[in-house]
């Protein structure tokens, strides 16, 4: 090879580059950095991004000539790639998603034999060359490794993928023309500490610039914020860790309105600290930044702080003093166009949405972002826990060893200790002056070991004022005496709320516990946020929450095109191994549009709540969980008047509505509607900081109860029946119901001649699986519960002046299986034209919880809207109906399907009093006292399980109505604990009824 193999060396993550430092760039002079905090803006920063010359090398051991020199440049053809970008989505090598499993055979610290590579070249020019200047090049993600050249000359290698690794090239440009040439290699012994769970990407994806620096300049500082115990001062302390031919600098301190309120000179070989009288506090709330500004003779640099102190005290996460909770979400950067590659506008964009829908933390899994994400975390006001670039969950996977008996296998091999510690360092050093970072974190699914400790010692070495995390300590083996002192807290991944209240809360915890990832919210779910947000506001030591995770990942397979997105995940490139569909795991869509599961963290996590009310007095207690800020801050506050059936007619600002933080406020509300006259009250919180008014929670108030009736009674139906050899077929004034002899169901509905199911109704369990059914499926598979008939045993008519009563006997059978209910089926018609059915079921307990049990009718196509009052108006289930409320509403049944880009159980509708399912003509009525389930879809059941991508569907001729006893719940048991027994539908009887007319 022509290279030296530094990409298979535990011992080397860098060549040849420049001492890490904080991030900063230089401007040329105070007002260009006062007045551009966007780094692009600096006369000193030089942008590389645009258009390069790409070759791809299958393999990088039979690379024959060195063609990253310009001599030998020409001997090969060259394309042209983006830069940033992932090869892969440029058309080079495999498209990958891998989650658990290495993408390699494991056999550290050597890659495959055959190892794809990629060289980059182009020409730059350097805008008024001063040759006093030094020019340090900076890529800031390159995966996995690279080696650099620049005009020939070899300058560096560097190998952690999330790091900005720094060169210094003066030596080596010059005036005019120059040339740079960069080979990536995809694989090496950093593969086994990158195994994240995520398509596996190559190439440059992150941004390269080149800095002109002054000879005399300032290369490394740290700021750290202080504040009293009364909050009245406060005091930065800083500290110059490198400088060049400095003596003194110039330090100017702005406050957050702009207002110079220190102006001095600083001894750069002296630390020195700050006093700041009545300090505007930052924090996730109100996120108030001072910017500093350090000048030499030809260089400035600005660094925006946030005045806040971070502690664990008495067991809990304080920021200024007070404990707070973390509401967070995991966030990988991962685009459906772009992959890995993510722009300033797709991360201002994630991150405005997180805050419209109540996320105040985020965690950066699993690896750093870049320091502009940093700075928007700074300026929206997020609590970040910054993650280091390691995971090596693969070893968990490797044949024989134990699976997690085996996850400490790299963690505990002191080999690995450099490059696990390297890894903490490169994580840390750059990003130690961005305020919104409260925490830092070794790494995800390691295991634990020496290697690790000696990674978490060195972030307590660099950084004593932030708290450590790690949560594969939870792995380490009991036998080892490790040093605890760098766990400063518990942390776990998807346990149960009965498993954490009995291993940390059922005794004296003595640490924090925060779950770095719960509640998978894969497909449709998920289905559990409330009862981990009750159980974290009822412990003081329980800190926080981040929700795996933020976006689906996928590749747009229509990119760069005006055709609609098609988005596949893994298994759909041809590689191997992959994870399949796990990818899809986001609150949000690849394109961003929330999952109903986003309006439900919403919902459960709003800041203002309603809670407790005295609708005789008209007395209304709100109460607020900010920390910091009153609720008028943040929201404004209506109430929406809904009348008898269900109608919003009214609504109202309530403009004297402001909670003081933590505290909770009694209103009289002089309300402008008659309790008489409506049916209930939503109060509504809203944004009041935007123009688009999100709505960012609600709370619902039944002022009296909801009584279904038809719309028309009839007195006087004429009825009638036949008793048919495969049916009993009931005529009611020129209506005609069949119902079925062989399953007791409606075989079909005729309303003046024209029929309107087109294929007989069935009684069904069976839902097409959820993403988090991953597991209890293969029980129902096992069950046949996808394989069910209904097999009626005996039958009688009773006829009265006022009704027909069909009554059947039977049970619902699974193929090859025994009988799964006993079913007792009345059918009542009556002469005022309702049919009304009386069902009970006895279930074998032998078998497992039901998906759901109800009717399925085939209507033809021309039903395609529905009214209904009910849960809406979102999708919504037993254990995921925190965002819907009781009201009227109307939908078409396009607008009922939720597209989840693998195809699964959707669009339900559960504690619907009253339902209409309506075509041009009329329509079919349903009421259920109890409250019933609905799914109205232009696909089957059947499609939708056996369907694997959403652009796969096809419409079908049947408009498919599911009325349902009830669903089974959602949970988050894809990565997480079972489903809660309260919300299986696991009876041993249960009785299902309802009405309709036609």
């Amino acid at each position: 090879m022509l290279l030296t193999n530094y990409f298979e060396d535990l011992s080397v993550n860098e060549v040849n580059t420049l001492p890490r430092r904080n991030y900063f760039i230089p401007y040329k002079n105070r007002q260009e950095a006062q007045e551009n905090p966007n780094r692009r803006d600096s006369s000193y920063y030089h942008d590389l991004n645009g258009t390069w010359d790409f070759h791809y090398f299958e393999n990088v051991r039979l690379i024959e000539q060195p063609y990253w020199l310009s001599e030998k440049s020409e001997q090969i053809t060259f394309d042209s790639i983006a830069v940033p970008s992932c090869w892969q989505l440029s058309g080079y090598g495999q498209i990958q998603y891998t989650n658990v499993e290495f993408p390699i055979p494991y056999n550290p610290p050597y890659a495959p034999y055959e190892n794809p590579a990629g060289l980059y070249r182009r020409k730059f020019t350097i805008d008024n060359y001063n040759s006093s200047s030094d020019y340090h090049i900076n890529f800031e993600g390159v995966d996995s490794s690279f080696y650099v050249w620049v005009n020939d000359e070899f300058i560096g290698f560097s190998k952690i993928s999330h790091s900005n690794t720094e060169f210094d090239i003066s030596s080596f440009v010059h005036d005019g023309q120059n040339e740079i040439s960069v080979l990536v290699i995809q694989w090496g012994d950093a593969t086994y500490l990158e195994d994240q769970d995520k398509f596996r990407y190559s190439g440059i994806f992150r941004d390269v610039y080149l800095l002109e620096r002054s000879p005399q300049r300032l290369n490394h500082f740290v700021i750290t914020p202080d504040i009293s115990e009364d909050l009245n001062t406060a005091s930065i302390d800083i500290q110059f860790l490198d400088f060049r031919e400095l003596g003194e600098i110039h330090f100017s301190l702005l406050d957050p309105n702009g207002d110079i309120i220190e102006n001095r000179q600083l001894d750069v070989s002296q630390s020195h600290t700050i006093e700041i009288e009545s300090p505007v506090l930052w924090n996730a709330e109100d996120p108030n930044l001072y910017l500093v500004l350090l000048e030499t003779e030809n260089e400035t640099y600005r660094q925006e702080i946030g005045i806040r102190k971070v502690e664990i005290k008495d067991n809990q996460l304080y920021v200024n003093h007070k404990s707070i909770k973390l509401y967070g979400v995991n966030h990988h950067d991962t685009h459906p166009e772009t992959g890995m590659t993510v722009n300033l506008d797709n991360q201002i964009n994630d991150l405005q949405l997180m805050k419209n829908y109540n996320f105040n933390a985020i965690r950066t899994a699993h690896y750093p972002k870049t320091a502009e994400f940093y700075e928007l975390t700074d300026r929206y006001g997020f609590y970040v826990m910054s993650e280091s670039d390691f995971e090596c969950h693969g070893v968990v996977d490797l044949y024989g060893l134990g699976e997690n008996d085996n996850y400490n296998m790299i963690a505990d091999d002191d080999r690995f200790s450099f490059a696990i510690t390297d890894r903490m360092e490169s994580s840390i050093v750059p990003f130690r002056n961005f305020s919104s970072i409260i925490m830092w974190s070794a790494g995800n699914e390691g295991g634990y070991g020496i290697a690790v400790e000696k990674a978490l010692k060195r972030g307590r070495e660099l950084d004593s004022t932030r708290p450590l995390h790690y949560e594969a300590y939870y792995y380490h083996n009991p036998n080892i005496e490790y040093d605890e002192t760098y766990i400063d807290m518990y942390s776990r991944m998807y346990p149960s709320v009965e498993e954490i209240d009995d291993k940390y809360f059922s005794d004296t915890i003595n640490r924090p516990f925060i779950l770095c990832e719960y509640s998978h919210a894969m497909g449709n779910g998920p289905g559990d946020f409330k009862e981990y947000y009750d159980y974290m506001m009822s412990k003081d030591e329980f800190i926080g929450a981040f929700v795996w995770e933020w976006a689906d990942h996928a590749v747009n397979i229509n990119r760069n095109s005006k055709e609609p997105a098609i988005y596949r995940y893994g298994g759909d490139h041809g590689e191997f191994p992959h994870y399949g569909n796990f990818c899809m795991d986001g609150l949000v869509f690849p394109d961003r549009t929330p999952h109903t599961g986003l309006l439900e963290y919403r919902q459960v996590h709003r800041y203002l709540r309603l809670k407790k009310y005295d609708l005789e007095s008209s007395t209304f207690t709100f109460k607020s969980t900010f920390d910091f800020t009153s609720s008028k801050n943040h929201y404004n506050v209506k109430v929406e008047y809904l009348d008898l059936d269900g109608n919003v007619i009214d609504s109202e600002d309530l403009d004297d509505i402001d909670v003081p933080a933590r505290e909770s406020k009694d209103y009289h509300l002089k309300l402008k509607h008659s309790f008489d006259d409506i049916l209930s009250l939503r109060f509504v919180y809203f944004t009041n900081n935007d123009s688009n008014y999100n709505e960012q929670g609600f709370d619902y108030v039944e002022v009296q109860s909801y009584s279904p009736a038809f719309k028309e009674s009839q007195s006087n139906v004429t009825i009638s029946y036949e008793d048919n050899i495969g049916s009993i077929d009931v005529q009611t004034d020129g209506n005609l119901i069949q119902f079925n002899k062989a399953d007791g169901a409606i075989k079909q509905i005729s309303k003046n001649n024209t029929s309107l199911l087109n294929a007989p109704s069935t009684w069904t369990v069976w839902r097409a699986p959820i993403d988090n059914d991953r597991n209890i499926k293969k029980e129902w598979y096992e069950a046949r519960y996808d394989h069910s008939s209904t097999r009626i045993h005996s039958y009688s008519v009773n006829e009265t002046s006022e009704r027909i009563e069909l009554l059947f006997e039977g049970t619902l059978n699974l193929m090859g299986r025994q009988n799964l209910l006993e079913l007792t089926i009345k059918w009542t018609i009556s002469k005022n034209g309702e049919i009304s059915l009386d069902l009970n079921a006895l279930k074998d307990p032998i078998f497992p919880f039901l998906p759901r049990f109800g009717i399925m009718m085939p209507l033809n196509k021309s039903f395609n809207d529905v009214s209904y009052f009910g849960n809406g108006p979102y999708e919504n289930y037993v254990d995921k109906k925190h965002a819907s409320y009781l009201a009227l509403f109307n939908a078409s049944i396009e607008d009922l399907y939720e597209p989840y880009v693998t195809p699964q159980e959707n669009g339900a509708h559960a504690n619907v009093k009253k339902l209409n399912v309506l075509n041009s003509e009329s329509d079919i009525e349903f009421i259920s006292e109890d409250g019933i389930s609905f799914n109205f879809s232009q696909y089957s059941t059947q499609q939708l399980t056996d369907t694997s991508h959403r652009d796969q569907l096809v419409i079908e001729d049947n408009h498919y109505l599911h009325i349902d006893y009830a669903h089974s719940g959602l949970g988050s048991n894809a990565c997480g604990p079972e489903l809660a027994d309260e919300y299986q539908l696991n009876e041993d009887e249960f009785n299902f009824k309802f009405s309709f007319k036609i």
